[in-house]
């Protein structure tokens, strides 16, 4: 016989944790099922072998001046957020070329016309629903400008150029105000590595979490949502499903879906950063990009022990070990003193099951389908840092959107009424 619960969440990433604290709390009967092993999703944090220090292989840093809503759950959960290690900042020729800054004076203006607060700022940016690598030729930018913006873009958004919406970019210079504040703002690591926030959200959450329970089928029947897997089937009232967006099309979702929702679940986004770690003698702190290969470069020193921890990001094409195997030769390349040691460090999340990409980077023309996968209307719910209205991407949009789910939830079951996504 199949369990009834009130709400069934799909998903212990952050968005899934704090809409099952939310809920629960409130005093609804709640179940989390997670198909991996552990929590957090894409936050995982494990140790760097041979440098005594957590590092983040997924979601890492947190600008607290802009990421409101994380400062708040770590200041629940007593955990601290820490700088990176400082570096002596060299300016490029870019920085100094009025070409550059008239290029940023650009995108700052486009990215204007978005309000980032508006639930559906993106009908008013329809003529950029272009990929990014068109706007750039559009407005002429020359190959080596390029080549210093694209790292910027990567950091952002991990994914190629071609194959990105110019959108998401103006998207993020709009929530940070500005391209300056956007590419160089002052982004922190919690403490012991980002997984450590999912872990103490779960140790608070007074429901049934359930890991390895894996889903393949969710079906709507009335007011009345199945849930079912390899394990078994749950029956809810409700489901709120906090899963990566590009899982979905490997679910059988029997639900009402706007067209371009299923649309943009069929494509999938393009979001494919490879992120490695490695360790090597130590050396001063660095910070360096490049484009196309070894997009970011940074250091950790390790308080412990005379060795330093460094990280890459690449495009994971054509595939994640070949990307990064590109990266670390760049590496090499740019940093010819660095002297490595051990074997590296990384998670492949495109082949990941249950993630299959990294962060949301939307196609040109997906941004309607994702909002509206978003605005889908109870008693099924989709929530997640892909889905997120403002910070889309980022752990900050996977909080807010978390909670403003578990909010529209609660009024439904409370009153029946539907409210539209906002967080």
């Amino acid at each position: 016989m199949d369990e009834i619960f009130q709400v069934a969440v799909l998903g212990a990433g952050l968005a899934g944790l704090v809409a099952a604290r939310e809920l629960s709390a409130a005093g609804f009967s709640v179940v989390l099922l997670e198909a991996r092993d552990r929590v957090g999703g894409r936050t995982f944090s494990r140790p760097l072998p041979g440098c005594d220090m957590m590092v983040d292989l997924g979601a890492e840093w947190v600008a607290p001046r802009f990421h409101t809503a994380m400062v708040t759950e770590l200041e629940r959960y007593g955990l601290p957020l820490v700088s990176p290690d400082p570096v002596n900042e060299q300016n490029t020729a870019a920085a100094v070329d009025p070409a550059w800054k008239a290029l940023l004076a650009q995108i700052d203006q486009d990215a204007e016309r978005i309000n980032p607060a508006k639930p559906d700022w993106y009908r008013d940016v329809t003529a950029f629903e272009t990929p990014l690598q068109q706007y750039l030729q559009q407005l002429d930018v020359p190959t080596h400008l390029q080549q210093e913006l694209l790292p910027h873009a990567f950091a952002l958004h991990g994914a190629h150029h071609g194959q990105y919406s110019a959108t998401n970019l103006l998207h993020d210079v709009a929530a940070f105000g500005g391209c300056e504040q956007a590419f160089h703002a002052d982004e922190r690591r919690i403490a012991g590595g980002s997984q450590a926030l999912a872990q103490r959200i779960a140790a608070d959450i007074y429901c049934e979490l359930r890991l390895g329970w894996p889903v393949t089928t969710v079906s709507q029947s009335g007011d009345e949502v199945l849930i079912s897997g390899p394990r078994g089937a749950v029956r809810a009232s409700c489901a709120l499903l906090a899963l990566p967006v590009n899982v979905l099309a490997d679910l059988e979702l029997h639900l009402p879906l706007p067209p371009p929702a299923r649309a943009a679940i069929g494509e999938g986004h393009p979001g494919r950063a490879a992120k490695g770690w490695r360790v090597a003698q130590a050396v001063a702190p660095l910070a360096s990009c490049g484009w196309p290969d070894a997009v970011e470069v940074y250091t950790r020193q390790s308080e412990a022990t005379d060795m330093t921890g460094i990280a890459t990001f690449n495009i994971a094409q054509p595939d994640h070990d070949q990307g990064l195997e590109r990266a670390w030769s760049a590496v090499a390349q740019r940093h010819p003193d660095i002297v490595f040691a051990g074997e590296a460090l990384s998670h492949d999340w495109v082949a990941d099951p249950y993630a299959r990409g990294t962060w949301l980077s939307a196609a040109p023309g997906q941004a309607a389908g994702w909002h509206g996968l978003a605005d889908v209307a109870p008693p099924v719910v989709f929530a997640g840092g892909d889905l997120s209205r403002r910070w889309y991407g980022w752990m900050e949009g996977a909080i807010t959107s978390g909670a403003d789910a578990a909010h529209r939830v609660a009024t439904y079951l409370g009153s029946g009424m539907v409210l539209s996504a906002s967080g």
